[in-house]
């Protein structure tokens, strides 16, 4: 069976979801929904895989206040 592989956010440092089918719903703020078809597979290089059968995933990014500009930004590992 074919998988189609979705990488999660742009950076050097990836998480990449691999199922069936993808779709990515950007919801703003660094929150993204995906609905996927069969198992799915949260890969990264620094921590284990994460699998679920659910076919509704969100995934937030994590942000911070920057101490110089006291703004929020992503937080990056």
């Amino acid at each position: 069976m074919k998988h189609q592989t979705v990488v999660l956010e742009p950076s050097t440092n990836t998480h990449t979801m691999k199922a069936t089918s993808v779709k990515v719903e950007d919801l703003g703020a660094g929150i993204l929904q995906l609905h996927i078809e069969g198992p799915g597979v949260v890969s990264h290089s620094e921590h284990n895989t994460i699998a679920t059968e659910h076919p509704n995933v969100i995934k937030y990014v994590q942000q911070e206040v920057n101490p110089v500009t006291k703004g929020i930004q992503n937080a990056y590992d």
